[in-house]
């Protein structure tokens, strides 16, 4: 980058006319300079490379590849983006059913799926997982082959046992919760009523001192 070169013109600085570097941008008619301090002798290009780079100029290697702070910011992210684009990872083709994973599925289902129905506790689901295949395949050959899912006693059982203790769940934690503000408006209640009480006896003393007199 030393040994780029910079055309020299003269501009009015603090009011003097001095010399300076010039640098333009490919992209635009934007212009920098880089000013040599009055009294001080010519400086290196090097020294006006790092002046335009530090006001966020991309000084290229020729002329033709100089850019100002603005389409330096827009051609790093153009880069950053072309980058992430070239990186990104792609997502794998899913792997099609083929004919052997067709047999196997069906020789499967030929031993859990009877009378319309999957035998207890089998479903399509249990048999993807018993092959080690996506549940999809199963229910794709069993609708071409078998029929509809049907439903498993034992499975229907389970579900309607435990849509039962999750709904006698939410009432009792609903009574609990109920019973929890109770017990804490009763407690402070009976505090008031102690701390009433307390005053009373305080101003009994008192009465019984001045009748006592």
């Amino acid at each position: 980058m030393t040994s780029r070169t910079f055309p020299e013109v003269s501009i009015t600085a603090g009011g003097q006319q001095v010399k300076a570097m010039k640098i333009g941008c490919s992209e635009c008619e934007a212009v920098g300079y880089y000013a040599f301090q009055s009294g001080h002798k010519r400086r290196p290009p090097v020294a006006a490379v790092q002046h335009f780079q530090n006001k966020d100029w991309v000084v290229g290697s020729t002329p033709r590849k100089d850019l100002c702070p603005v389409h330096a910011k827009l051609s790093r992210k153009k880069g950053t983006k072309a980058m992430a684009d070239a990186t990104a990872p792609t997502a794998d083709k899913p792997r099609e059913m083929t004919r052997d994973d067709r047999r196997i599925i069906n020789d499967k289902l030929d031993e859990v799926y009877a009378n319309d129905a999957y035998k207890s506790p089998w479903s399509d689901s249990a048999v993807a997982r018993d092959l080690g295949v996506p549940r999809d395949w199963v229910a794709q050959v069993r609708e071409a082959f078998f029929g509809e899912a049907g439903t498993n006693p034992l499975f229907d059982e389970f579900l309607s046992a435990k849509t039962a203790i999750e709904q006698g769940m939410t009432a009792v934690v609903a009574l609990q919760d109920a019973a929890i503000k109770k017990f804490d408006a009763c407690t402070k209640e009976l505090a008031d009523l102690r701390k009433k009480l307390d005053d009373l006896r305080i101003l009994g003393r008192r009465i019984e001192k001045e009748i006592g007199r």
